[in-house]
């Protein structure tokens, strides 16, 4: 067999080596009718819940250590001058009996603002609290269920979703404990010599119908999306300025289980 010989064999050998191959592992082009229920099915064999984006209190959110420490000092100069206690027994004085022993048992707390309505919607007399906790040197938001005869502390024991986060009018300095705190260190002259506080004053801290209440301008505030308007009975407004009538407004959401911001309103009168 001479060399011409063996290079066609070969030849010939790869050639049908390549059509056995491209035979057997023929390529399957997809329609687009079979690409569309290929991910119709993925979409109900793997569905995905959309969960509320929970906010974290300033105070315990790691990004936020020194800034959060450098108000607990703050707070700890009002607390040692005994502003704090002042404004605790003054409020302390106009609790039910079942109230005042609830604070006597946590002399931790001293409450700087108090408000009551039907925070989650029982048909019940629910209490809201603004306090300062002594142990942990931090303004905490301290709620009453009446139904359930239970306190809970906003971002801890029951947790709060922004709305507002992807609304191009949203923004804030802190979660609404850190914020309470701020505005009150900056009061600190007022407290000493009226031995009050901006919460306090003209109830500024209060549960409202927002859509009927004329303090609150929808149209210049900052709102959610397709928040309905029937559905704004019962909102917790905190006030975020002594100055100013700037507030943030949350809801409770009972299918859901967590307070949502939905509502701020941040300009000059």
């Amino acid at each position: 067999m001479n060399l011409q010989t063996i290079f066609l064999y070969l030849l010939l050998f790869g050639f049908a080596s390549c059509q056995q191959t491209t035979q057997s592992n023929p390529q399957t082009i997809p329609t687009k009718d079979s690409v569309v229920n290929n991910q119709s099915q993925q979409a109900t064999e793997s569905p995905q819940a959309v969960k509320p984006l929970l906010d974290t209190s300033t105070y315990t959110n790691p990004r936020f250590n020194k800034m959060a420490n450098q108000q607990r000092e703050q707070l700890v100069k009002l607390a040692d001058e005994g502003l704090f206690e002042k404004l605790h027994l003054k409020m302390q004085a106009d609790l039910a009996e079942e109230q005042k022993n609830y604070f006597e048992s946590h002399a931790n707390l001293n409450i700087l603002a108090h408000t009551k309505g039907d925070i989650f919607e029982n048909k019940g007399n629910d209490l809201a609290y603004i306090v300062y906790d002594k142990e942990k040197h931090q303004i905490e938001i301290l709620l009453f269920d009446q139904k359930n005869k239970r306190f809970k502390t906003l971002y801890r024991d029951v947790q709060v979703s922004n709305l507002l986060h992807q609304s191009d009018c949203y923004y804030a300095n802190g979660t609404l404990d850190y914020s309470i705190g701020a505005e009150l260190i900056y009061q600190e002259d007022y407290i000493r010599s009226s031995q009050s506080n901006y919460l306090i004053d003209e109830n500024a801290f209060s549960i409202n119908n927002i859509s009927t209440n004329h303090i609150f301008d929808l149209k210049r505030g900052c709102l959610s999306r397709d928040f309905p308007t029937n559905a704004m009975a019962n909102t917790l407004c905190i006030p975020t300025s002594s100055v100013y009538a700037n507030y943030q407004c949350l809801k409770y959401n009972k299918t859901k289980a967590v307070f949502e911001i939905y509502f701020s309103q941040e300009f000059a009168d």
